[in-house]
């Protein structure tokens, strides 16, 4: 019967803590609060963004991230942190009523998703 000396059981401690610090914050979404702050900060640049654009341009805008890229309105795209690749947001302005919109595409699933009021003023 072979017996556990000291180096054997300290590396399966080491194993199951990094194992469990791993794990645990994407099992119970420990960031939730970090990521809400994130999406609607990517939601505040793009909000911004469609104003600059409907400012200079004096039109509409409907189109993406991308879009704005192209035209240097933005520095990059952006997407939901929540779920990573592919996650667009919505996003359109409206220039004769002023009114922007951006939405996250995860909205109704984390319904703290959404830009401030302050912001959109």
């Amino acid at each position: 019967m072979k017996h556990f000396n000291i180096y054997k059981v300290i590396s399966l401690v080491a194993l199951a803590v990094l194992l469990f610090i791993l794990i645990i914050p994407q099992t119970y979404n420990v960031n939730k609060k970090q990521k809400a702050e994130e999406c609607i900060k990517n939601m505040s640049t793009i909000y911004k963004a469609i104003d600059a654009y409907m400012l200079d341009r004096e039109e509409d805008f409907t189109g993406t991230a991308q879009d704005l890229m192209r035209m240097n309105y933005l520095k990059k795209t952006f997407e939901c942190p929540e779920n990573g690749v592919g996650d667009k947001y919505f996003m359109e302005g409206d220039y004769e009523t002023g009114k922007i919109t951006v939405t996250c595409p995860h909205a109704v699933k984390f319904p703290d998703h959404v830009l401030p009021e302050s912001i959109l003023d």
